[in-house]
């Protein structure tokens, strides 16, 4: 048995790195929620509380102390987001008094950037003794991705955006009496991330300092007729830790605190660079421009925190109905922007995002119907860390959100679950404006001014099987 669990591990480990690659965000910012498809019945509600099968190793990990005999759950959740772009205007920033003008930027919207995935989660606990257990999870915590058609009025900003992270947890469990429990967890998570855009040569080849004596728009140098690409691409990995604590009372009431720290990635990687080179003088400027701005072929690193998140959790049990709550906070305010440093001489790219501190809450019941089946609901919003539309970046823009979650659980034996959940999540009308200025230069002076409203809809299907042994 122990070698056959073994090689599950492998093979669903190697699911859980493909998977990964292209994960759509669906709670707050780009952080993933669809970590069981029991909790997902129930928005999950009572996460750190509820303990019902091997997911609580990512949820509070005290609650192993809960499962008396080993047990493996693999699930896997379907998220399809769909945004709708509405684009308001776009333009180029203005170069006073010798530069260009401000030229409107065309392109309009282009298909819906919100891209469908398929997300994995595979756990397992053992009980060692009465008093002692262990477990392991494999999950995808954070993903991001958003992809835009090329030509996309907004292109100068984002085209595709692509980040996952894969989390490794293994932890351990003690029931220090029949009222409390305590857990800990050590978790080593790989982070990758592709970002592109379109780059504006026409306006770099006219901002300050201006460059080569054919930079100028009689020479055929307008926005959007000098498009070059990048594109950065890096990966990293960190270590970090998990806590959590369950009180449980003799009148079927649970209550559960849970603790993830912050991962800090030092990511590295490469810097690709496509140089547009037209016929005559705007060919020569615009390699020349390139040059001077370092726009070439290097390596390329950057320093992202992913959050540290604390969550309480209450469960009460009455008779054939259970009812949950959660409060869990996610520290955002840890990634106050996204900076880009190459090795060549190219200046910094810098993503201002004054993100805040955010809360989920979350309300879910249980009913059990017979002895097989239990059907669950819920409700959640999930506030968005992002707060002024000068800040909302168009690779997530993102805002709170709605959840409404239905599901169902069925015992087929003694010893083979299974587990079912919907969530329909609303998320409210954003905005992004974004200001370009070029006296004194901003970060988004080659990127132009950008003015979207965006609406959006995220629907998930999440199933799992859950073995007892």
């Amino acid at each position: 048995m122990k070698s056959d669990t073994c090689r599950l591990l492998q093979r669903s480990a190697l699911a859980a790195a493909i998977a990964g690659i292209s994960a759509p965000a669906s709670a707050s910012f780009f952080a993933l929620a669809e970590q069981s498809a029991s909790g997902m019945g129930t928005a999950f509600a009572g996460g750190a509380a509820i303990a019902e099968d091997a997911s609580t190793v990512w949820y509070n990990p005290a609650g192993m102390t809960r499962l008396d005999r080993p047990q493996l759950v693999f699930a896997g959740h379907y998220i399809d987001p769909s945004f709708k772009a509405n684009v308001i205007s776009a333009s180029s920033v203005a170069v006073p008094p010798a530069g260009l003008p401000s030229f409107p930027i065309n392109g309009g919207a282009g298909k819906d950037p919100g891209q469908a995935a398929f997300v994995p989660n595979l756990y397992y606990t053992h009980p060692i003794t009465k008093e002692f257990s262990v477990g392991a999870a494999i999950n995808v915590p954070f993903g991001l991705t958003t992809e835009y058609d090329s030509t996309w009025a907004g292109r100068y900003h984002a085209t595709k955006s692509d980040l996952s992270s894969i989390n490794y947890n293994v932890s351990g469990a003690y029931k220090f009496s029949d009222v409390l429990s305590g857990g800990v967890g050590v978790n080593y998570q790989t982070f990758k991330a592709e970002l592109s855009q379109a780059i504006d040569f026409a306006t770099l080849c006219s901002i300050t300092p201006p460059i080569g004596a054919n930079c100028s728009a009689g020479a055929g140098f307008l926005p959007g007729s000098n498009d070059g690409s990048a594109k950065v691409t890096a990966d990293s990995n960190a270590w970090g830790y998990n806590l959590g604590l369950l009180v449980q009372l003799p009148n079927d009431f649970r209550m559960g605190v849970a603790y993830r720290s912050k991962m800090k990635h030092s990511l590295k990687g490469d810097f690709d660079a496509t140089v547009p080179t037209p016929a005559g003088a705007a060919g020569t400027a615009t390699a020349s421009v390139a040059a001077a701005r370092g726009i070439v072929d290097s390596g390329a690193s950057a320093d992202i925190t992913l959050p540290a998140s604390i969550s309480v959790s209450f469960y009460q049990q009455a008779g054939q109905w259970a009812f949950m709550a959660d409060i869990t906070k996610t520290n955002w305010s840890e990634l106050p922007e996204l900076r880009i440093k190459f090795d060549s001489t190219q200046a910094d790219s810098v993503v201002t995002l004054n993100l805040q501190n955010s809360y989920r809450y979350s309300l879910g019941a249980t009913y059990q119907l017979n002895e097989a089946w239990i059907l669950r609901g819920g409700v959640a919003l999930d506030q968005s860390p992002v707060t002024n539309s000068a800040d909302r970046t168009p690779r997530l823009p993102d805002a709170d959100r709605t959840w409404v979650a239905i599901g169902a659980g069925w015992k087929a034996s003694s010893s083979l679950n299974f587990d079912f959940g919907y969530a329909s999540i609303t998320m409210d009308n954003a905005q992004v404006r974004k200001t370009a200025s070029a006296i004194p230069p901003n970060e988004n002076v080659s990127r132009g001014n950008l003015s979207v409203d965006y609406t959006g809809k995220i629907q998930v299907l999440s199933a799992q099987a859950r073995w007892t042994f």
